[in-house]
């Protein structure tokens, strides 16, 4: 009977290189006028994660430093890929960004980089990259919160011009008093509230 041969760890990376030799997306993206296709993280993490358990690595994450710009959350994220038969490993690389307006900004940057750690690490082709054309939607994701921040501003800096005048009993010294709050870090929505208490207490004293 022949002896079993033992693979190491690069031996076992080229064998899950061997078993996932491409992947056809399988996802398709609309917004407005722009149409691609994509794989989905769901189709990626599957297809190589049957292949791993059957060649006895694992890949784990050991490092995650993030920020966030608006919208935008990016991640970079250091793996371990180990074989579990010797304990051999070895460190790998990513980054992801995701957008989301509220909280969930890392977790969509977590799955992007995750998704393009497997492409990348076991070099499995999906065919054309749909990222060139992604970015439109970004864009006008972007946009839209921008000038939503715009309109809510504006609404707040009028409401604080008419308690400025009850208060002072005319507009002069406003867009001073604004522009003094937004070097010292102040946001409108706290500067409104503070001409909001004073108000309220400049009617109690006169009540």
């Amino acid at each position: 009977m022949s002896e079993e041969i033992k693979l190491n760890l690069y031996q076992k990376i080229r064998a899950v290189m061997q078993d996932v030799e491409y992947l056809s997306k399988d996802d398709a993206i609309e917004f407005k006028s722009t149409k691609y296709k994509a794989i989905s993280e769901e189709k990626v993490t599957s297809t190589v994660r049957a292949s791993l358990i059957k060649h006895g690595l694992v890949i784990l994450p050991i490092e995650q430093v993030h920020k966030r710009v608006d919208t935008l959350t990016t991640v970079d994220v250091r793996y371990k890929i180990i074989d579990i038969d010797t304990g051999e490993f070895e460190i790998l690389a990513s980054s992801g960004t995701g957008a989301d307006t509220q909280d969930k900004g890392v977790g969509k940057a977590m799955t992007y980089s995750y998704k393009y750690l497997l492409l990348r690490s076991f070099a499995i082709p999906t065919g054309e990259d749909p990222d060139k054309v992604s970015s439109a939607e970004l864009d006008e994701k972007q946009r839209i919160e921008q000038e939503k921040r715009a309109k809510e501003e504006e609404q707040i800096l009028k409401q604080m011009a008419q308690k400025w005048k009850i208060l002072a009993g005319s507009d002069e010294g406003f867009d001073k008093w604004v522009d003094d709050m937004k070097t010292r870090g102040v946001k409108p929505q706290q500067m409104h509230e503070l001409l909001a208490q004073k108000l309220l207490k400049k009617n109690k004293e006169s009540a």
